[in-house]
């Protein structure tokens, strides 16, 4: 789970603000399905919600979370899809069983779909009271974790798939 939060906060694309125009969303990820480890880390209902910011420049989007730029993407209609940067963490660690800790950097992608709605007029983009409703996944692009156990041990190519569901938070402006 530390890995997650770890991704989607340290996915800065740079360091500039939300633009005053993005879309604001509180949107709640779930994990869904670990395909990282054989024990299904995530496939217990991690949870943690965060503040999403969606700004727009014709199709294209920028998106951020609490506040810090995380990935770029494109909307058609009611579709967003959007990719991180691979992120990487140098400083990653992994206790073992006999109590050992070994460094064990990995690098990652996100990438996600979602169905928004984009105003506030109720459009039909979303089903039931949300307007945020989708998927995102991690993908592990490289583990240097060779001094691990081996059940501790995450391969490249494995994902973590998470359920996206938020609401949109009205500008006070």
């Amino acid at each position: 789970m530390l890995l997650l939060s770890a991704a989607l906060l340290t996915a800065c694309i740079d360091n500039s603000k939300v633009p005053d125009d993005a879309l604001v969303y509180t949107v709640e990820v779930t994990g869904a399905v670990d395909t990282c480890h054989t024990d299904g880390a995530l496939d217990d209902g991690w949870q943690e919600t965060f503040e999403y910011a969606v700004a727009f420049d014709a199709s294209s989007a920028d998106l951020y979370m609490d506040g810090q730029p995380f990935a770029a993407g494109t909307l058609s209609g009611c579709n967003l899809t959007y990719q991180s940067v691979v992120i990487g963490d140098d400083e990653r660690t992994v206790e073992n069983d006999d109590g050992s800790v070994v460094a064990a950097p990995i690098k990652w992608q996100l990438t996600g779909t979602s169905k928004i709605e984009t105003d506030a007029s109720g459009d039909a983009c979303v089903d039931g009271d949300t307007e945020w409703a989708g998927t995102e996944t991690i993908t592990v692009i490289s583990a240097e974790d060779d001094d691990a156990d081996e059940s501790k041990r995450v391969e490249p190519g494995c994902t973590y798939s998470m359920d996206t569901v938020g609401d949109y938070v009205p500008s006070e402006g």
